[in-house]
C-alpha cells in the first residue's frame, strides 16, 4: 500500500485492518495466510498525516521490491490542490507504470484513482471513484470509461473502488478473489459492510451539476429548484430565462451534463429522499408533495436515480427515534 503525503489515514488504517482480518480468517481455518502486507514511502518512511497520525514505512519506492499488487488509497485534498500533487509525485507516478508493465495488479480506492489514471493506465477502462469527483475526473480524463454509479470495476488487472467507505467493498472483492467468498462475506458481517453493494447512486447529491459557468443555465437551475414541486415543463423553463426550448436543452446539457428533463427529476428525487431521512412520511404523502401524481412513475424514477424503491430507502436512510427507557 503506497503511503504518499496527503493520503487518507482512515483510508490505510481500515484496508489494513481488513487485509489483516483476512490472514486472521484463514489461519483459522487451517488455510495459508493470503496477504503480506507492506507500507510503502514515496521519498521517506515517515510520513505525517493531516490528523495527528505518523506512518511508519517499512521501505519507499527506491528500494528494490517484489510485490504482487500495489493498492492506492484515497487523498485527503480538495480538487483545487490536485494539479500541483501530480506534479510533485512524478516520481511517483513513473513508479507505478513501470510496475503495471511487470504486470503488477492495481487497486485504487476513491480518489485514489486520480494517480491511475494520470499515469494513462486507465485509458479505455471502466473505472470508478467518489460520485463527488466525477465531474472533475470526466473533465480531467476523458478517454476514461467512467462508471458513477459502479462500486467495483475489474478490467486489464486494474480494479478502481468507488466513494469513501463503499471503496472497501473493492477490498472485500479483492479478498474474495484470493481467500475465498467465505472469508469475504464473514468479514463483511463483522465490519458491518453491505456485502455485493454495486451501485453508490443512492449517496449521489446535485451539487456537481452547479460547477460551470453559463450564468442563464444557473438561472434555470434556481428556478427549477425553487418550483419543482408544481407540474413544471422545459418550456416553461427556457421561457423563463428568455430561450429557445431548442438552445436552452442544448445549452443546459452542456452544462450540467443532464438533459433538463432529467433535472427536474433528480430535484425531485434529493427532496423526496430528505423528506424519507428526516421524517415519517408515507411514500404517497412525499410522492404528491414533490408535484407527482402518480405513485407508479414516481417510483420508477427513485429507483432508476437512486437503485432503490422509496420504501426501501426509507427503511434503510430514515431517522428513528429511539423511546427512552421509562422503566416499569
Amino acid at each position: 500500500m503506497i503511503i504518499y503525503e496527503g493520503v487518507l489515514s482512515t483510508a490505510v488504517a481500515n484496508t489494513t485492518s481488513l487485509l489483516m482480518s483476512a490472514n486472521e480468517a484463514a489461519l483459522k481455518r487451517g488455510m495459508p495466510v493470503p496477504f503480506r502486507i507492506d507500507l510503502i514511502g514515496v521519498d521517506d518512511t515517515a510520513i505525517q498525516t493531516h490528523l495527528p497520525i505518523q506512518f511508519r514505512c517499512s521501505k519507499t519506492i527506491a528500494d528494490q521490491s517484489e510485490t504482487d499488487v500495489i493498492i492506492i488509497p484515497p487523498m485527503d485534498m480538495n480538487t483545487e490542490d490536485l494539479s500541483a500533487f501530480l506534479v510533485r509525485n512524478a516520481p511517483l507516478l513513473r513508479w507505478i507504470k513501470k510496475r503495471f508493465s511487470e504486470n503488477t495488479q492495481l487497486i485504487s480506492l476513491c480518489t485514489g484513482v486520480y494517480l491511475l489514471a494520470e499515469c494513462g493506465i486507465l485509458d479505455n477502462l471502466p473505472t470508478t471513484s467518489h460520485w463527488g469527483v466525477m465531474e472533475d475526473l470526466q473533465k480531467r480524463y476523458p478517454r476514461i470509461d467512467f462508471k458513477p454509479d459502479h462500486v467495483v470495476t475489474d478490467s486489464c488487472n486494474v480494479i478502481t473502488g468507488g466513494g469513501g467507505f463503499s471503496s472497501l467493498n473493492a477490498v472485500l472483492y479483492f479478498i474474495e478473489k484470493h481467500a475465498g467468498k467465505e472469508i469475504s462475506v464473514e468479514l463483511s458481517k463483522l465490519y458491518a459492510l453491505d456485502y455485493g453493494r454495486t451501485s453508490q447512486r443512492v449517496f449521489s447529491i446535485l451539487s456537481g451539476q452547479r460547477h460551470h459557468d453559463d450564468h442563464e443555465i444557473h438561472k434555470a437551475q434556481s428556478y427549477i429548484e425553487k418550483e419543482f414541486k408544481e407540474d413544471i415543463t422545459v418550456e416553461q423553463v427556457a421561457n423563463e430565462i428568455h430561450m429557445s426550448r431548442r438552445n436552452f436543452i442544448r445549452r443546459f446539457k452542456n452544462a450540467t451534463r443532464l438533459n433538463p428533463i432529467e433535472y427536474i427529476q433528480r430535484v425531485k428525487v434529493e427532496a423526496a429522499k430528505k423528506a424519507f431521512e428526516t421524517g415519517d412520511a408515507n411514500v404517497a404523502d412525499v410522492t404528491y408533495s414533490i408535484g407527482y401524481n402518480d405513485l407508479k412513475t414516481f417510483r420508477t424514477v427513485f429507483k432508476k436515480v437512486t437503485g432503490l424503491t422509496p420504501a426501501d430507502y426509507r427503511n434503510k436512510y430514515r431517522n428513528q427515534m429511539i423511546e427512552p427507557d421509562r422503566g416499569n
